[in-house]
């Protein structure tokens, strides 16, 4: 590698560190490249995405951001996992990839430049999703409407009610 692809290398992982606000750190060693590309693929299915680098590089990419406390997390043969958007979600496939692949190992993650560890990574994926939560806020949001609805349909089902037992009487 060259002198200019290294430049465009670091200027290409310092804007995904930038727009990126989760970076898991993980070990992919003994994965061979069909398991790799399996989960590029996962990621890139929840808006994430997975890049093997030269830790020198990374470490370069990483000066001065708020990704910075992941530089000791950078020892060894090791690839970053970066979510754009839901956290939870790429945790998630990192997690259930490390389960069925046992040489992946989750190091360590930043999270908007808050260090995790691997435990905590893992406490990440069992969160409910962003999906999840926007669904649970708009039940939420939906129940005193559902509920003013019945109340004051209540009156009116009551007498109709009433109604159908008198005519059930004179028949």
């Amino acid at each position: 590698m060259n002198r200019a692809e290294k430049v465009e290398t670091v200027a290409q992982l310092t804007d995904k560190f930038t727009r990126a606000p989760l970076a898991v750190v993980t070990e992919y060693r003994g994965l061979n490249v069909a398991q790799l590309n399996a989960l590029r693929r996962k990621l890139y299915a929840v808006d994430g995405e997975y890049v093997v680098s030269k830790n020198t590089l990374a470490s370069i990419a990483i000066k001065g951001s708020r990704a910075a406390v992941i530089g000791e997390m950078l020892i060894g043969p090791v690839a970053i996992a970066f979510g754009f958007s839901d956290a939870v979600s790429v945790a998630k496939v990192l997690r259930d990839f490390a389960k069925d692949n046992e040489k992946l190992a989750i190091k360590g993650a930043v999270l908007d430049g808050a260090s995790l560890a691997a435990k905590q990574v893992e406490q990440l994926a069992t969160m409910p999703s962003r999906d999840e939560l926007r669904a649970q806020l708009l039940a939420l949001f939906n129940t005193p409407a559902t509920n003013l609805v019945r109340l004051l349909n209540a009156p009116a089902q009551q007498m109709v009610q009433v109604l159908h037992a008198r005519s059930q009487q004179e028949a």
